[in-house]
């Protein structure tokens, strides 16, 4: 995060930027709060047989829901105008830079690699500052996950332990197997992408002197070879993306089955009722959704840093 951080303090825009995040962050963790919470009254009226209250319970969480989503909204439409004004500026700066660069520096590397660099690693930037599952719900997830636990704390103990015995079991194992080679696999991405870039030139920049020389076959056989290399590359990616996923999908849904068991045993005890066990339930099921934004957003974050270095080499030259 040193390079990203770095990049946005030689634009110029690095306390606005957190500003912006903090401003978006609080938005996720009480929308949980408020839905466990609705859910809990709801299921306490009925237990009570207060069921004339629920018009007024609906009603009013309806319309702090609605303030909820009026805020985010300001907020995020704040922030998307922001970040497009950026990505303008650091296309422009990127450029002007490229300009002043050596000679020698600038012939020394293929020209795919800087099409590259202005497109895709540009882009890349952009999309770690506004895309989806990156640095913003990053932040998002992990003050999600953070004040959800406290809540689950407060209302079991025993349920927060098994939550979070499973939940650092999953992160361990994410790491392990996704997270650790998704740098490489990015930078690898990008080698290959400019290779590629810079083997389809030539067949239109220069095609007269190839159909001279017949040298059609090899030219294409060569396209086809960075073709294959880069799209074997980014299927990699995907499979590593698509195992993140699933890895999720069996510690949620092993936690809910064992989360479960304990909230039926815990009503058979009398030890909590029947409403408390939906509000645990449902501040698990928060904190799992956090999680999964967690990881996802930190395979993308680490996958993308590896552009925004490549732009600060540019700027270190």
């Amino acid at each position: 995060m040193h390079d990203f951080l770095s990049l946005l303090k030689k634009m110029g825009v690095l306390r606005k930027y957190v500003f912006l995040l903090i401003l978006r962050s609080p938005f996720d963790a009480a929308r949980a709060w408020m839905l466990a919470n609705l859910m809990k009254t709801v299921f306490l009226c009925l237990e009570t047989d207060k069921i004339d209250g629920l018009p007024e319970v609906c009603v009013s969480y309806g319309l702090l829901c609605a303030l909820l989503f009026l805020y985010n909204g300001t907020v995020w439409s704040i922030y998307a105008a922001f970040c497009s004004k950026l990505e303008a500026g650091l296309q422009k700066k990127m450029i002007q830079k490229i300009l002043t660069l050596p000679y020698r520096y600038v012939e020394s590397q293929k020209s795919g690699e800087w099409i590259t660099k202005l497109n895709s690693d540009i882009q890349a930037v952009c999309t770690m500052m506004n895309g989806a599952l990156n640095i913003p719900h990053f932040v998002v997830a992990a003050l999600n996950t953070a004040l959800l636990s406290v809540l689950m704390f407060q209302s079991s103990v025993l349920l927060f332990c098994v939550i979070w015995i499973l939940a650092v079991l999953h992160l361990f194992v994410n790491y392990r197997i996704i997270l650790k080679d998704m740098p490489h696999l990015r930078e690898e991405s990008l080698k290959a992408m400019a290779e590629s870039t810079s083997a389809i030139k030539p067949l239109i920049t220069e095609a007269e002197t190839i159909l001279m020389y017949h040298a059609g076959g090899l030219m294409m056989k060569k396209c086809e070879e960075s073709s294959r290399r880069f799209l074997k590359i980014n299927q990699n990616i995907h499979m590593k993306n698509a195992l993140s996923s699933a890895i999720l999908r069996l510690f949620g849904c092993g936690g809910f089955f064992l989360a479960l068991l304990i909230g039926c045993r815990f009503i058979l005890d009398g030890a909590m009722s029947f409403s408390d066990v939906v509000y645990c339930l449902q501040v698990r099921a928060a904190i799992l959704s956090s999680l999964f934004m967690l990881t996802v957003s930190m395979n993308n974050i680490k996958a993308n840093l590896v552009c925004v270095k490549r732009i600060n080499r540019v700027y270190s030259k």
